[in-house]
């Protein structure tokens, strides 16, 4: 298992999640902006989905918070914000995003299963990340640990009964934008019940998002729908995302 997490930590730090998302200076201001508004126009349901509107004087963890866009979005919203994440990569980099935007906030390099050192919470977010958790039960063990009383639990996990999962299975596709990621699972939503069983009420469970633009000319960041996908009327692309799409959302309250 420690080589596991080794080859995972390696990953990460190597191309942490989103590092593309920008063409300008790694680690600049317009970096930064960029790499949020590309994640945002991308990944709409997030913003929807987090509401940092409502978390004003929360205290908030984030288990995975990567190089730091919804930890701004937090902040900014008036947030007490903790982020941990196992990519050092990502850590300087969230850092240095709050450094730029004058911002204030905790980043601590520690894995899920290692926080339960770090006081209590009003909220645990966590984004497309614990689907890469090879100690996912121990973690959500922690996670129950550190939530105030019928504290918030807000994550999001990978749909096994997805358009991408079938591509992925079918060799068309990957589970992540660099190739050879070390770890994945995929969740179905019985799945997610059997996870959170007597520690968990689950509020609300659906599921969002498919990438539908054409690979090439995104990485050149420019926004054209694949041809297939093109082809389809808005109702046809919106059914996708609602009952074939490869984020599972999940809103829990601790019990």
């Amino acid at each position: 298992m420690n080589e596991l997490r080794q080859k995972i930590t390696n990953y990460w730090n190597n191309q942490p999640c989103n590092i593309r998302h920008s063409s300008s200076e790694i680690g600049s201001l317009d970096f930064f902006k960029e790499n949020s508004s590309k994640r945002y126009f991308v990944e709409p349901h997030i913003k929807d989905f987090a509401q940092f509107h409502l978390y004003q004087g929360k205290r908030i963890l984030e288990i995975g918070c990567g190089i730091g866009a919804d930890a701004e979005e937090f902040v900014r919203h008036g947030a007490e914000y903790v982020g941990i994440d196992i990519s050092e990569t990502s850590l300087e980099l969230a850092k240095k995003r709050f450094e730029l935007n004058d911002l204030k906030g905790e980043f601590i390099l520690t894995s899920g299963d290692a926080i339960t050192n770090l006081g209590k919470f009003d909220l645990v977010y966590s984004i497309g990340v614990l689907h890469h958790y090879p100690e996912v039960e121990s973690t959500i063990e922690q996670i129950h640990h550190v939530l105030n009383d019928s504290g918030e639990f807000k994550f999001m996990v990978y749909a096994k009964n997805s358009w991408k999962y079938a591509m992925i299975r079918k060799g068309l596709d990957q589970f992540e934008a660099q190739a050879g990621c070390p770890y994945a699972r995929v969740y179905t939503q019985d799945d997610v019940y059997d996870l959170l069983d007597g520690k968990f009420k689950i509020a609300r469970i659906r599921q969002d998002h498919c990438f539908m633009y054409d690979l090439n000319k995104y990485k050149q960041h420019t926004y054209e729908l694949a041809p297939w996908f093109a082809a389809m009327p808005n109702d046809m692309r919106d059914a996708i995302k609602e009952y074939l799409g490869w984020h599972l959302l999940v809103k829990a309250y601790k019990i």
